[in-house]
């Protein structure tokens, strides 16, 4: 009994947090109307905007499947599958918003499927109810620990099913929104300097694995100090929020751009060389330099320096800071070269 009421008094904590947070996001929408949303894949979603949720469910008794899918279709887009590995294939191709995992399945069990999603970058967010007729309390820890979003208890009846997939839903809609704001730059609508540093990690570690390329582009206004001390700091921040706006315009969606300070942004190109980002830089920089801004009877311009460096061969401990200091020192490069240019590390200057 006491064990039922700790359980239940963590349930209704973890409601009275996700109320508290959907709070949170109401006030600090108007900061971020514009924030950046990382894309559906990194959220670990496959449904469409506004479209039904996508529920992958897993369960090996024909009958069983047949009744849950069943009782699920009218809410929800349902694909089935009859074993682990099925399961795991599924979720990998198109990546679903929740997964209903039963513990018992030919091929691999449950939790070696949940552990398999947690490990791969793509699945890893997906919230994952486990089903079980027969569970001990270690393997309930067990699956926990490797990140079960609920374990339900079979015979389940459908109605309690689906309260549990809508709440974990709702919670996971929640921690995303929460997580896309904690990683957005509020003027610009960019990534943050946080979100910028996770992804260059990761994205580093992909190149040296598959032996891809990775370039980085550093990017400064060249005239914003005239502009504050003529006009305010506001028309300094709309100038700011102008040029950032031209940069996500040109931007793939396996880019990255983040401000990075300031005036200061930086793009995190993937698969990409750095004469392929010279193109890119060239063409901002063009559209900068002929850019303007009105600020009530006057234009501010928004020309802007830009310098490039590519994920160097030879792998190093430091591979991530090492790449954006090389693209810092193309920038300044830029800088003393005239300003309203690209340059690339360790290439003779285009002056």
């Amino acid at each position: 009994m006491a064990q039922h009421a700790r359980a239940r008094l963590l349930e209704v904590d973890a409601e009275t947090i996700a109320d508290l947070a959907e709070d949170l996001l109401r006030v600090a929408a108007g900061l971020a109307a514009t924030a950046y949303v990382p894309e559906p894949r990194d959220l670990g979603s496959a449904s469409a905007p506004g479209g039904r949720p996508r529920i992958l469910l897993a369960e090996d008794d024909a009958d069983e499947r047949e009744a849950i899918a069943a009782g699920l279709e009218a809410d929800y887009e349902v694909a089935v599958v009859g074993d682990g590995n099925q399961a795991l294939a599924s979720a990998r191709l198109g990546v679903p918003d929740l997964v209903v995992l039963d513990l018992r399945l030919p091929g691999i069990d449950g939790l070696a499927v949940l552990d398999a999603l947690r490990g791969d970058l793509h699945t890893a967010e997906v919230p994952v109810i486990l089903l079980s007729g027969q569970a001990d309390d270690a393997t309930r820890v067990r699956a926990l620990d490797l990140g079960a979003a609920d374990f339900v208890q079979k015979p389940a009846s459908l109605q309690e099913l689906r309260a549990r997939i809508d709440r974990t839903l709702r919670l996971t809609r929640r921690q995303t929104q929460l997580r896309a704001l904690a990683q957005t730059d509020a003027l610009t609508g960019l990534a943050n300097l946080r979100a910028f540093r996770s992804r260059l990690d990761d994205e580093v570690r992909r190149a040296r694995r598959y032996g891809t390329s990775l370039t980085c582009i550093m990017a400064d206004m060249d005239h914003l100090k005239p502009v504050n001390d003529a006009f305010g700091h506001g028309a300094g921040d709309r100038a700011i929020a102008a040029v950032a706006e031209v940069l996500r315009s040109q931007l793939r969606a396996t880019d990255l751009g983040a401000r990075y300070g300031g005036d200061e942004f930086v793009l995190l190109l993937p698969h990409t060389s750095a004469g392929d980002g010279r193109i890119l830089a060239e063409r901002l920089c063009h559209r900068l330099a002929s850019a303007e801004l009105p600020v009530g009877d006057r234009k501010v311009s928004l020309r802007t320096s830009f310098g490039l460096a590519e994920l160097g061969p030879v792998a190093g401990s430091d591979d991530g800071a090492e790449l954006v200091r090389h693209a810092d020192e193309a920038l300044y490069a830029a800088k003393r070269s005239g300003r309203g240019r690209v340059e690339i590390h360790g290439q003779p200057s285009s002056a």
